[in-house]
């Protein structure tokens, strides 16, 4: 089967030279060496789906994940999230789950351990089996029935996941799973997920969008996870049901059926509803079955699968009356997928004309074990079908049947330089039918397209399981298994990078970007993915000296076009800048072979710039590439040379996280204490990076090595940027940093230029361990920020967004009626904002229910002024003056019935109005211009609270201080050409009819 990769697939491995021994070897790519996604630290390439650094061949998903690109629509902070939990295959899996054949599946409801798991207030069942043994059907059958028992929707919450091991990276991870059951709770149960919608919103606000500037990590989701549960059990029963637990990794399954088993223990005994959880896992890996219920599928299904055979050979010559159904059923032994399998097999004989006879004969000499029958299905296959297998197998993720069809007629050492020219070509299949049909043949029946999405993937788990750890040996057995994937991923590299040099590839330029998806459907994944592929076979030791040649290096050409696909289709992601050589992509990356096989030819530059200004050294040091830093610098590479914002490799690398590179630098001599310049890091220092970023190792490792501890942004004092080393760790929450840097003697209440302290960043963004951290230490509770900049305000008036560490500051003797540059105490600005539980809070420490600020106006104003009905409602309950007047004379009901719309929640806060009248506010008071309610309502358009005001006998004819009445005021408005006319006319109306 040599020939089956042909001369250019069968590279060498790469020889252990002496001069890089120690460079280059390593294990493979790990989550911090690997920076393809955006979840691990170093610099961000693709758009976010993680790594998978596994042997079965999966592959690194690079582009899984939807990205969040916003839409004209208004902000709405839960369907927003709920975008951001989304993702497209998310229930794909499930519903390419076949239907359960007439007749079957029906035991399991009247099994016992089933029946006993239903009627339990806490369970977990495991419903467990061989490979393809039909668990997934019976998990899509028993879902089905819980979901259409008469009003169990109603009153139970029903929650589904199905695990793909062969889908995309979020159809096999617990991020994946986490994501899609927020999704289902919220959009069930919005109500139990006030602080992940909070949380959404926070960070959308200070990071960016999600998706494109932050992703959602597992941990903090099943954390979500744990506490919405609680609040749900308290009125509804909670149903969860997870197949396929085994394809979400061993490890993962394994941590998974912990936390489920976990959960159902810790949660209370009382006050409670039911709560069950069902999944189906193979037999391996081996999970802790005390208390768990379980019922093994192959010993159930027998009749389930006389069932299936019969009804697939019923319409044929070989009738169910035969010896046929009942031999394949028995010697499936409770396998549904190898019965399926056999009976293909059958109907395919007696299509031919075989009798009975030869068929009953053909189905004794089919191996009963899975991978023995694959391995017989497999065995005539060609180098055609090897290729098909490869792209299966270990694409970055599932190809569809238009890019497989480009995937499969490009060569690496194909003679055609255009698409043109292979589409001209013999191997080429233009329509859908015929390109299923090639699919079929070449895998011999063991793939299949979806239905929905037309991904072509294997029918079964076990088939791809096989196909990697057996099957490649079996079609290419000349080397290691492990070496096997590496020149699998080597061919799929350079088909990629041959297709990008196609010329048509060249002429980009003038196409439109909607367009390029149809004209160009591999673009797309060759743009993305052939890096991957090139760093995964260079991890398992496949020579990579053809690469400078597959791009014409020196030329840097091939790596622009590269680079400008790049920019059109992912224009949300972390492109490359303008002049990046290859150098800087196989540095940026850590392909350690592939940029040996130049650094070892003469005249290399090895410190070429980018438009950013960085170096190979650089990129390697922000993305953690250990092994290219250390090759960089043996061939000579500037340690500290300062890219565009001043910044060295060594500051990149403390930002990360990156604490062997940061070590590996320092050791080298790299200047620890360099700065940057820039609008919003200017004079930022590695140390800052590192503790901005919470990175605790590296801060301990920079202050053992003599970082400055005094260390402090230098920004102008215009864009608030002067800030102390402690203030950046305090603001991000991280507790561990702010501890270390407190052990080593830092001022407690160090201010940057706006007099602002650690503490004060730290309670404006919620961080309540650090807050008490700080407190404890010694912090000043009421250290005011600077008058000019920041208003003069109090860490407690900063913390008014998070009850709890506002709660705390009260505790330990917060200043409750301070008062800022304004005149606003932590109750006013509360009263502003809305933040009902922050002033009961307040209230209830004696805080000034009257104080008035600088313009005169108490509390209640404030509310009514923004229309916070429920702020009203709270104060008008503590007996708050409603008739207290500003300097301007003006009343609560006065601010509430007219107030520039720029300010208004609503326009006029009809309800806050309605609310101060029944309370008894006057409706006639004046201010010092003679100004009624009435007058202000009119006068901003509040149509609604005009009609209100009349309604409870409001003067029209009301004269202020200019002899002016409401619709004068009304009518003078309208004459001004930037009014919105049809909304005064409307009040106009509605004042002329009782006038």
């Amino acid at each position: 089967m040599k020939r089956a990769i042909g001369k250019i697939f069968r590279p060498q491995e790469r020889p252990r030279t002496d001069g890089l021994q120690g460079e280059t070897e390593r294990t493979g790519p790990s989550s911090q060496s690997s920076s393809f996604n955006s979840y691990g630290p170093g610099d961000q390439f693709n758009a976010p789906g993680g790594t998978q650094n596994i042997s079965k061949g999966s592959g690194n998903q690079y582009f899984q994940a939807p990205v969040y690109l916003g839409t004209d629509e208004p902000p709405n902070p839960s369907r927003d999230c709920l975008r951001s939990l989304a993702f497209p295959e998310m229930e794909s899996r499930s519903h390419d789950i076949d239907a359960a054949a007439e007749g079957t599946c029906e035991w399991l409801l009247r099994h016992k351990t089933y029946t006993n798991w239903a009627s339990c207030d806490r369970g977990l069942l495991w419903i467990k089996g061989k490979p393809g043994s039909g668990k997934s059907t019976l998990l899509r059958y028993v879902l089905n029935n819980v979901t259409a028992i008469p009003n169990i929707r109603e009153r139970a919450l029903i929650l589904s996941f199905f695990f793909h091991g062969r889908g995309t990276e979020l159809q096999k991870t617990p991020l994946g799973l986490f994501r899609s059951l927020l999704y289902q709770l919220l959009i069930q149960v919005p109500d139990a997920l006030p602080d992940l919608v909070a949380t959404f919103q926070q960070r959308c606000e200070t990071v960016g969008k999600p998706g494109e500037k932050w992703q959602w990590h597992p941990c903090e989701l099943q954390r979500f996870f744990k506490s919405s549960l609680l609040k749900v059990l308290k009125t509804r029963p909670v149903w969860l049901f997870v197949d396929a637990l085994d394809e979400c990794s061993p490890e993962n399954a394994v941590e998974l059926v912990g936390e489920f088993k976990s959960l159902l223990q810790r949660l209370p005994s009382i006050n409670l509803k039911e709560f069950r959880i069902c999944f189906t896992c193979r037999h391996y890996p081996i999970l802790d079955l005390d208390g768990v219920f379980t019922i093994y599928t192959e010993e159930e299904n027998k009749k389930d699968i006389s069932t299936f055979v019969r009804d697939k050979l019923s319409s044929f010559r070989v009738r169910t009356s035969s010896m046929i159904p009942d031999l394949i059923t028995e010697r499936a032994q409770g396998v549904f997928l190898w019965a399926w399998l056999v009976v293909n097999q059958v109907l395919d004989l007696e299509r031919k004309g075989a009798g009975s006879t030869k068929i009953d004969a053909e189905i004794r000499s089919v191996p009963q074990m899975l991978d023995d029958l694959y391995r017989e299905l497999i065995r005539n296959m060609g180098p055609d079908s090897l290729k098909l297998i490869q792209w299966i197998c270990f694409a970055t993720r599932p190809l569809s049947l238009d890019e497989l069809r480009w995937a499969l007629v490009v060569e690496a050492d194909c003679p055609h330089r255009s698409l043109y020219e292979c589409q001209s070509a013999g191997d080429y299949t233009s329509d859908e039918e015929g390109m299923k049909r090639r699919v079929q043949t070449l895998s011999c029946g063991l793939a299949e397209i979806t239905s929905d999405t037309k991904v072509v993937q294997f029918i079964h788990q076990s088939a791809h399981d096989f196909f990697v750890e057996k099957g490649l040996l079996v079609l290419d057995g000349a080397a290691g298994p492990d070496f096997l994937v590496g020149i699998a991923h080597y061919r799929l590299s350079r088909i990629c990078i041959h297709y990008l040099a196609m010329e048509e590839i060249g002429r980009l330029a003038t196409l439109k970007r909607n367009d390029i998806a149809s004209e160009f459907p591999f673009l797309h994944y060759a743009t993305t993915s052939w890096v991957a592929h090139t760093k995964e076979s260079d991890a398992r030791s496949v020579l990579q000296d053809d690469l400078p040649e597959y791009f014409a290096w020196p030329s840097n050409t091939l790596v622009e076009r590269w680079a400008r696909a790049y920019r059109i289709l992912e224009k949300y992601s972390d492109c490359l800048p303008e002049g990046t050589s290859l150098v800087h992509v196989l540095s940026r990356y850590g392909v350690v072979g592939a940029l040996w096989a130049i650094l070892k030819r003469a005249g290399v530059n090895i410190d070429p710039k980018d438009s950013h200004g960085r170096t190979p050294l650089s990129w390697a040091a922000g993305s953690g590439q250990e092994a290219v830093v250390k090759l960089l610098l043996k061939k000579g590479a500037d340690i500290d040379l300062k890219d565009r914002y001043v910044r060295t490799p060594l500051s990149y690398a403390a930002e990360q996280g990156h604490e062997a590179v940061v070590k590996l630098l320092l050791e080298k001599g790299a200047y620890i204490d360099s700065k940057s310049t820039g609008t919003y890091n200017a004079g930022q220092t590695p140390i800052i990076y590192a503790a901005e970023r919470g990175h605790e190792a590296v801060v301990k490792l920079l202050l053992e090595k003599g970082a400055d501890i005094d260390s402090k942004s230098e920004g102008t004092s215009d864009d608030g940027r002067v800030r102390t080393l402690l203030s950046y760790a305090a603001e991000h929450g991280h507790e561990a940093v702010v501890t270390q840097l407190l052990e080593k003697g830092v001022d407690v209440d160090w201010k940057g230029d706006w007099d602002r302290t650690p503490l004060s960043y730290a309670a404006e963004q919620g961080h309540k361990a650090v807050v008490k951290l700080l407190l404890e230490k010694g912090a000043d509770i009421d250290s005011k920020s600077c008058i000019m900049y920041n208003f003069g305000r109090t860490p407690l008036m900063y913390a008014d967004r998070h009850e709890a560490v506002f709660k705390l500051l009260l505790e330990k003797g917060a200043n409750i009626d301070c008062q800022d540059q304004w005149g606003l105490t932590a109750l006013s600005l509360a009263a502003i904002s809305g933040k009902v539980a922050v002033m009961t809070l307040l209230l209830e420490r004696g805080a000034d229910l009257e104080s008035k600020d600088n313009s005169g106006q108490t509390p209640l104003s404030k509310a009514a002024s923004r229309g916070q009905e429920a702020v009203v409602k709270l104060l008008l309950e503590k007996r708050a003056d409603l008739e207290s007047r500003d300097k301007q004379g003006r009343t609560p009901l006065s601010w509430s019935a007219g107030q520039r719309v720029s300010l208004a929640a609503t326009d006029g806060h009809e309800a806050v109005v309605k609310l101060l009248l029944e309370k008894g506010a006057d409706i006639e008071s004046k201010d010092n211009d003679s100004r009624t309610p009435l007058s202000w309502a009119a006068t901003d358009g509040h149509e609604a609270v005009v009609k209100l005001l009349l309604e409870k006998g409001a003067d029209a004819q009301s004269k202020d201080k200019s002899g002016r009445t409401p619709l004068l005021r009304v009518l003078r408005v309208t004459k001004n050409p930037y009014s919105r006319k049809e909304k005064y006319e409307a009040v106009a109306k509605l004042l002329a009819s009782v006038t």
